[in-house]
C-alpha cells in the first residue's frame, strides 16, 4: 500500500487532539493526524460518524468525512475542508467575529449568522462535547451568504449514548449546550453580543 507524504507547508493548525494538513491531492480536503493514535477523542468522533451516518449525511453543519489514509506522518483522518466560496481557507468563529463594536451593517451580518445557526443547530440536534467556538468555522458559500460548519469535537465520551439513539435525548443535548454557547457569546462580546440578541438566541 502506498503512503501519502504529507509536507510541513501543507500544516494548516493543530488542536489538543490532532494537527491538521491540507490534502497534497486534492485541496479541497484536510487531513487530520492524532498526535496519539489511540486518542479517545477520535474513537468518540468515529463512533459518532458511523452510528449517525445517514442523519450526518444530510448535515449542514457537520463536515464531510471520506476515510482514512495512511501517511508519513501516520493514519489520517480525511475531511472536507472548509472554505470560502473564493478559495480560502474560512474563519472560525472567534476570527469571524470582532473585537470591538462594528458598523450597523457587519453588526447585523454578524446577528443573521448567528441566528441562522441556532436553527440550523437545534434542527439537527448534533452532539458535540464543548462549547470552543473555535471548533466552529464561518463559511461564506456564496459572497454575502454565509453558515457555520462544525469542523471538531462531535460525538459524546459516555459509555450508552442515548442521544444517538433517541431523538429527546439528543434534542435536550443540543439545548443545553446551545444555551451554553449563547451564555459565553454575551459574557465574551457584550457589544456584539446584547441582551435584545441573546433572548432570541436563548432556546
Amino acid at each position: 500500500m502506498s503512503i501519502l507524504e504529507i509536507k510541513k507547508e501543507l500544516f494548516i493548525g493543530a488542536g489538543g487532539h490532532n494537527a491538521t494538513y491540507i490534502h497534497p491531492i486534492d485541496k479541497t480536503k484536510c487531513i487530520k493526524i492524532p498526535h496519539d493514535p489511540n486518542d479517545g477523542d477520535v474513537k468518540k468522533e468515529m463512533r459518532y460518524r458511523k452510528m449517525c451516518a445517514k442523519k450526518l449525511a444530510k448535515s449542514r453543519l457537520v463536515t464531510e468525512f471520506f476515510g482514512t489514509i495512511e501517511t508519513n506522518l501516520g493514519l489520517g483522518y480525511v475531511f472536507e475542508r472548509v472554505l470560502d466560496y473564493n478559495g480560502q481557507t474560512s474563519k472560525d468563529l472567534r476570527d469571524f467575529l470582532p473585537k470591538n463594536k462594528p458598523d450597523t451593517q457587519t453588526l447585523q451580518r454578524i446577528w443573521t449568522v448567528l441566528l441562522n445557526f441556532k436553527s440550523d443547530f437545534l434542527r439537527e440536534n448534533i452532539a458535540i462535547v464543548d462549547t470552543d467556538i473555535t471548533n466552529f468555522m464561518v463559511q461564506e458559500s456564496t459572497k454575502g451568504s454565509f453558515r457555520v460548519r462544525i469542523v471538531d469535537n462531535i460525538g459524546t465520551p459516555v459509555l450508552i449514548p442515548l442521544v444517538y439513539w433517541f431523538d429527546f435525548a439528543a434534542a435536550w443535548k443540543a439545548k443545553r449546550y446551545w444555551n451554553k454557547i449563547v451564555d459565553w457569546l454575551a459574557q465574551n462580546y457584550p457589544e456584539i453580543i446584547p441582551p435584545e440578541l441573546v433572548a432570541q438566541l436563548k432556546n
